[in-house]
C-alpha cells in the first residue's frame, strides 16, 4: 500500500501520471471525489472481482463507472438527445446517472445489466486521472458495503486501506455524502442526496 498526499484542486502533474500508471497496470485505488472516497481500478482490470469481495458487496449489485467528460463517456454508453442533454444540464452536479451500456462495459460491473452508473466526478484530480489513465475508472464508495461512505480520508476503514494498491490523500471530500442516482433510462430517482 502507497500513500500520496496530492492537492485535489491544483494536481501535481508528476503524482497524476503516478495514478495514472497505477489504474494502467490494473491496481485498485482509494481516490477522493467530489462526494465521497472512492474504491476503484481500471475498466478493464482483473481487480474488479477483488472489490466486490473485499467491500463484501453483493455481485448482484452492479458498480458505477466514473468519466472525465462527455467525450470518454460517449464512447462507453449509449445517449439519446435527452439523455445527453440533461446530463450536460447537470455535468458538475452531485450526480450519477443511469444509462444503457455499451459492450466495452464488462457485465460483472453492471450485475449484468444493460445500464450503468455513470459519473463524471466534478473534482480536478479525479478528472486528471481519469484522462491521464485514458481508461474509465470502476467506482464505488471506499466503505464496507452497509457501512457510512467515507468523506474524509481518516474515515476510511483499514480493511480498505489495506486491500488498495495505492491511496490519494486529499483530505476531506466537499460534497460529503453520496452522489444522487438519476435512472436515465426508467426517468426516476434511485437515491435522493441526503
Amino acid at each position: 500500500m502507497r500513500i500520496l498526499k496530492i492537492n485535489p484542486d491544483k494536481p501535481e502533474d508528476d503524482l497524476v501520471l503516478i495514478v495514472a500508471r497505477y489504474l494502467r497496470n490494473g491496481k485498485i485505488l482509494v481516490y477522493p471525489t467530489d462526494t465521497v472516497y472512492g474504491l476503484g481500478c481500471s475498466i478493464n482490470s482483473d481487480n474488479i472481482r477483488r472489490i466486490f469481495d473485499v467491500k463484501r458487496r453483493d455481485r448482484k449489485n452492479p458498480l458505477s463507472v466514473a468519466f472525465p467528460d462527455m467525450e470518454m463517456l460517449k464512447k462507453y454508453v449509449f445517449l439519446g438527445n435527452k439523455e445527453e442533454k440533461f446530463i450536460r444540464k447537470h455535468i458538475d452536479e452531485p450526480y450519477t446517472f443511469v444509462v444503457r451500456k455499451r459492450d466495452s462495459i464488462p457485465d460483472i460491473v453492471t450485475s449484468g445489466r444493460d445500464t450503468v452508473g455513470a459519473r463524471i466526478p466534478n473534482l480536478r484530480i479525479t478528472r486528471e486521472i481519469i484522462k491521464m489513465a485514458n481508461t474509465p475508472i470502476i467506482t464505488t464508495s471506499a466503505n464496507i458495503s452497509g457501512k457510512e461512505a467515507p468523506a474524509d480520508f481518516n474515515e476510511i476503514d483499514e480493511r480498505i486501506k489495506r486491500m488498495a494498491d495505492l491511496l490519494i490523500d486529499s483530505c476531506k471530500c466537499r460534497v460529503g455524502k453520496p452522489s444522487r442516482i438519476i435512472d436515465l433510462v426508467r426517468d426516476k430517482v434511485i437515491r435522493e442526496l441526503n
